[in-house]
C-alpha cells in the first residue's frame, strides 16, 4: 500500500526527554524555528480576561479575517482567506482538493517534509526536482525553478514552493516566481508557502499575494507560528481567489481553529511593536552567528528566515550530541537528505551566546 512509503514527520527533540536523558534543568530549544518571545499584548489577553471556554469558537471569525486582509493589502478581502489549524492544515486542504492517484506533484528537493506526506496520503506520485547546485550564490541547495519546470508532465497537478524555504533558508525573488508561473500550464496549481515571509523586508521583497490578481492557479499560505510567536496555538491561513477558497472550505471542519488561537492571532497581527522587535532581534543575531561561522570557516545556507542551516561535515551527529550535553537542542537534517548539516533556530541574545560558546568549545576540542 502507498501509505507504507510515507515518511513520518519527526519534530524537534522533546524538551522533557532531553532533561531526563542529560539530567539538566533549563533547556535552550533551538530546533523548531519558534519565536523566543511572546507578545505582551497576547500574554495579557490570555491571563487577564475571563474566557468562555465552554462555548464553541467562531467557525468563521470575521474580525480576524478582516485584520489579515487589511495587513495583506493588494485588494485582498476576507473572501480570499481561509483559516487553518496551522498553515499545515491549509496545505492539506489544497492537496485533498486537487490530488488523487492519477496526479503528479512536484516538490523541490530538501523541501518541508509535510508536502510529501500530504501528497502521498492522496496517493499522488511525488516528483522531486533538483536543487540549485551553484555554491557561489545564496540559493545553494535552494529551489531551482528551471529544474521544476523540466519535471512538469501531463499528469502534474500541483507544485509546492516554499519562499523563503525551510530547511535551506533560501529565497527566490518575486519577479522570478512571477516569470515561472507565467511560463507553466494554467491547469497546474502552485502553492507558495510563506511561513517565514514576515522576516523579509516587504518593501524590497513583495509577497506572492501580489500575484493573486494575475493567476487563478495560485495559493499562498502563511503562519502565525513564527514571527507572531503563536506556535502552540496552531493557527495559519491560506489566500487565493474566491472560487479556490470556496472549494477549500468544503474540507474544513466547522470549528478548526480554537478561541485563543483566533483572538491571539487578531491581537498579534496588529502588534507592530512586537513584530518589529522580533525582526530586529532576528537580524542582529543572524549577523552575529554568521560572523562566528565565518571565523570558524563554517559554511551555511541562505539566511532569510529565523534559523541558519550550517555545514558541519561528518561531525554533525557528534556536534548535535555535544550541544545536547550543553543543554542546547539543534535540528539534525538527515530526513531532508542533507545529513552533514544542522539547523539552529534564532533565539534570544543570551541563548545564542551560549550556543556560540558551546560551538567554539566543540571546534577547539576537535583541533
Amino acid at each position: 500500500m502507498a501509505e507504507k512509503k510515507i515518511i513520518q514527520y519527526t519534530p524537534g527533540f522533546n524538551i522533557n526527554d532531553v532533561r531526563k536523558k542529560y539530567n539538566v534543568n533549563r533547556i535552550i530549544k533551538l530546533s523548531s524555528n519558534e519565536n523566543p518571545f511572546i507578545s505582551d499584548k497576547v500574554a495579557r489577553y490570555i491571563t487577564k480576561y475571563k474566557h468562555q471556554i465552554n462555548l464553541y469558537p467562531e467557525s468563521k471569525p470575521h474580525n480576524l479575517e478582516d485584520s489579515i486582509a487589511q495587513s495583506l493589502g493588494s485588494n485582498i478581502s476576507a473572501k480570499n482567506i481561509i483559516l487553518g489549524n496551522g498553515s499545515n492544515e491549509i496545505l492539506e486542504f489544497i492537496s485533498r482538493s486537487l490530488l488523487d492517484s492519477s496526479s503528479e506533484v512536484i516538490i523541490p528537493k530538501h523541501s518541508f517534509l509535510v508536502y510529501e506526506i500530504i501528497s502521498k496520503l492522496q496517493k499522488a506520485k511525488v516528483i522531486t526536482s533538483k536543487p540549485d547546485r551553484n555554491i557561489n550564490t545564496d540559493n545553494y541547495l535552494g529551489i531551482d525553478l528551471e529544474s521544476v519546470k523540466q519535471k512538469i508532465s501531463k499528469k502534474t497537478k500541483l507544485i509546492f514552493i516554499a519562499n523563503p524555504a525551510n530547511p535551506t533558508g533560501t529565497y527566490i525573488k518575486i519577479s522570478k516566481i512571477d516569470e515561472f508561473i507565467r511560463s507553466i500550464p494554467k491547469n497546474i496549481s502552485i502553492v507558495i508557502d510563506e511561513a517565514y515571509y514576515e522576516y523579509l523586508n516587504s518593501s524590497i521583497n513583495p509577497s506572492a499575494v501580489t500575484l493573486l490578481r494575475k493567476y487563478n492557479n495560485l495559493y499562498v499560505t502563511r503562519s502565525f507560528s513564527k514571527i507572531f510567536g503563536l506556535a502552540s496555538l496552531r493557527i495559519g491561513y491560506g489566500v487565493s481567489n474566491y472560487k479556490n477558497i470556496e472549494k477549500l472550505t468544503l474540507y474544513k471542519q466547522p470549528f478548526n481553529t480554537n478561541l485563543f488561537a483566533q483572538k491571539c492571532a487578531e491581537i498579534a497581527i496588529k502588534d507592530k511593536k512586537f513584530i518589529n522587535m522580533s525582526k530586529t532581534n532576528n537580524f542582529n543575531v543572524v549577523s552575529q552567528i554568521t560572523n562566528l561561522f565565518d571565523k570558524l570557516s563554517i559554511s551555511y545556507l541562505g539566511t532569510y528566515c529565523n534559523f541558519i542551516t550550517f555545514n558541519v561535515g561528518p561531525n554533525s551527529k557528534k556536534l548535535f550530541e555535544h550541544m545536547l550535553k550543553k543543554s542546547i537542542v539543534l535540528r539534525p537534517l538527515d530526513n531532508y537528505k542533507i545529513p552533514n548539516y544542522l539547523r539552529v533556530s534564532i533565539g534570544t541574545q543570551n541563548d545564542m551566546k551560549k550556543f556560540s560558546k558551546a560551538l567554539v568549545s566543540f571546534y577547539h576540542e576537535e583541533t
